[in-house]
């Protein structure tokens, strides 16, 4: 936990939870939290005043539904709509915001602004590498939002607002009240980049209970939880190319599945027979493009993990006998991956 960080104290409460900020000698943030370690009341004291308070409500499954804001006097009440952990729909009395994402990601494509008695108005984003909105631009082409970023999420200049937009790294929606970016299952601090409360599943995240991303410029949490790279930006990049139009729920599928399934050991088993493989090959089943394809976001599961380790073990013998040189078994081996991902999760 950091304790003092520059001219700012830090304080929390036995779980955890940052329940102080004190910056300087002039203001001072204090947070409140329910049983749930979610934040539910925050105030900020400037001078010994209130400048602003915020009250946060959320449903059964830890998403933020409803929060009030009050700054300088002036009362704002917002309602939010979730499509699973991505936000849908905030609305406000008298406009509603519906956004549209990139295909099996949190990054933002474009939003549609609804205002009582008005025409629809359409936005777009236009993102980084990593998903984070530079500026918003409308049907005209005309920029109406611009902002350049420090290197953990803050915003360094502002030099376009004429619309509100609050998202910021995936996942992330920036609350005025706090200076806080609300990111799904915890609340992150972009003056330090890290998160104000412990990790919800603790040394599952990191040994680091705090700790956003090690490398914020190609790594993000769109839930607060874990953080891991943005794979369909990576594929995408990499590949030069795009995921089918016709394709639902679409993702860089990895064919040999990422990540430590210590938990399921069929599924770690599995894993690491057709890792074993790939490694004869010198092929990287996590970076290497040839152990990816575009697919939907389904069928991780044991069976379709000890098939794929059959059916490479298969193709492992099948080219030994063919008594090749290294670089052509290699290039044999990339064809196969390729094929058995396309027959048993129908990508491309």
């Amino acid at each position: 936990r950091i304790k003092q960080w520059r001219d700012q104290e830090y304080r929390y409460d036995p779980w955890g939870n940052l329940i102080e900020k004190r910056s300087g000698h002039s203001k001072l943030q204090s947070f409140s939290y329910d049983c749930e370690n979610r934040l539910v009341r925050a105030e900020t004291l400037v001078n010994g005043k209130l400048a602003s308070r915020g009250e946060y409500r959320y449903d059964s499954l830890g998403r933020r539904v409803a929060k009030r804001a009050e700054i300088n006097g002036e009362v704002e009440q917002k309602r939010f709509l979730w499509q699973g952990l991505r936000m849908l729909r905030e609305e406000t009395p008298g406009q509603n915001i519906l956004y549209l994402y990139e295909p099996g990601s949190y990054a933002p494509l474009a939003r549609v602004d609804q205002a009582e008695g008005q025409a629809q108005k359409l936005y777009y984003f236009h993102t980084d590498q990593i998903g984070t909105p530079l500026e918003l631009t409308g049907s005209d082409g005309k920029i109406v939002w611009q902002a350049t970023y420090r290197s953990w999420g803050a915003i360094e200049d502002l030099a376009v607002k004429q619309v509100e937009q609050n998202l910021r790294f995936q996942g992330q929606y920036f609350d005025d009240e706090t200076g806080l970016h609300y990111n799904t299952y915890r609340f992150y601090d972009p003056e330090i980049g890290r998160f104000i409360a412990q990790d919800p599943i603790g040394l599952l995240g990191s040994f680091n209970f705090y700790e956003y991303t090690r490398n914020p410029v190609t790594w993000t949490d769109a839930w607060g939880l874990c953080a891991g790279k943005d794979w369909g930006a990576y594929y995408a990049k990499k590949t030069e190319t795009r995921p089918p139009a016709t394709m639902e729920r679409s993702h860089a599928h990895h064919i040999v599945f990422k990540g430590d399934f210590a938990r399921s050991p069929g599924m770690q088993k599995a894993l690491e027979r057709s890792r074993a493989v790939l490694a004869k090959y010198k092929i990287d089943p996590g970076h290497d493009t040839s152990a990816m394809m575009w697919a939907e976001n389904q069928g991780h599961t044991i069976a379709n993990a000890k098939l794929v380790a059959g059916k490479l073990e298969a193709a492992d013998k099948a080219i030994m006998a063919q008594d090749l040189p290294f670089n052509k078994e290699a290039f044999a081996m990339t064809g196969e991956l390729q094929k058995i991902g396309a027959e048993i999760f129908g990508g491309s």
